[in-house]
């Protein structure tokens, strides 16, 4: 009974900006996870607006309920023009591992890396992807949601060293379903260990691409440069790997 009583009055101690902060990760998380469980074709229909739905929806709660100022959630208009160039410099240096892995890949498993959702888009569309929905309905929703609110929200809680992680990891997380996918879908791994290995490469990838762009959000007190990094480096992943196949 003491026991008991010991974790209910340890839970009732936690202060209220720690479940704000663990709940709206974990909306994030199946929210971003259950969408990416849809076949491609599906979630293409619907990403796009459900995504600035909710980022609509999260600025709301943020500005309106939790009374964030437009610096909290790094949104102040007066630091937009220097992160977005700092954005600039940073996605160029970032971009060149990927980007080398993608183009070097053939000398180690006989062909291109294949990811058919890329691989098969016509000029059109690669040209909607990388100017419409990867900038505005993916790095600027993505941005907007873990470097701008859920930032704010973790550093009201532990400052910004637990917000640059919390974000990191959740960021990683938002991806698990995705990354899953696309290693097993990419051809250049087949056998299940391989494949899960594949899968915790990307999320540590994907855990320090959030690092990043958490830095970028704090370095510049703006999500202006981790939107334009964000875009930048998964346009020219993707450019590499749609030119490849």
């Amino acid at each position: 009974m003491p026991s008991f009583v010991d974790l209910r009055e340890r839970v009732a101690s936690v202060r209220p900006e720690v479940w704000v902060a663990v709940g709206l990760s974990a909306v994030l998380l199946c929210y971003g996870n259950v969408a990416s469980s849809f076949p491609h074709d599906t979630r293409g229909r619907f990403l796009l607006w459900s995504n600035l739905a909710l980022m609509v929806a999260l600025l709301a709660w943020a500005v309106r309920w939790a009374r964030f100022t437009l610096l909290e959630i790094g949104l102040d208009p007066r630091r937009v023009a220097g992160s977005a160039l700092f954005g600039v410099v940073i996605s160029v240096l970032a971009a060149v591992p990927p980007v080398l892995f993608i183009a070097l890949a053939p000398l180690f498993s006989g062909g291109p890396v294949e990811v058919e959702e890329i691989t098969s888009r016509s000029g059109a569309g690669m040209a909607y992807f990388l100017l419409v929905r990867q900038p505005v309905g993916t790095a600027l929703f993505e941005e907007v949601a873990f470097r701008g609110v859920l930032y704010g929200v973790w550093q009201r809680v532990g400052g910004d060293r637990a917000a640059i992680l919390a974000t990191a990891g959740a960021f990683s997380l938002w991806h698990l379903v995705i990354s899953s996918r696309t290693v097993a879908e990419s051809g250049v791994v087949s056998a299940p260990p391989a494949v899960a290995a594949g899968v915790i490469v990307s999320l540590a990838g994907l855990f320090v691409g959030g690092l990043i762009f958490a830095y970028l959000r704090w370095h510049t007190r703006s999500i202006a440069a981790p939107v334009i990094a964000h875009w930048l480096i998964v346009a020219f992943m993707t450019v590499t790997v749609w030119a490849m196949g």
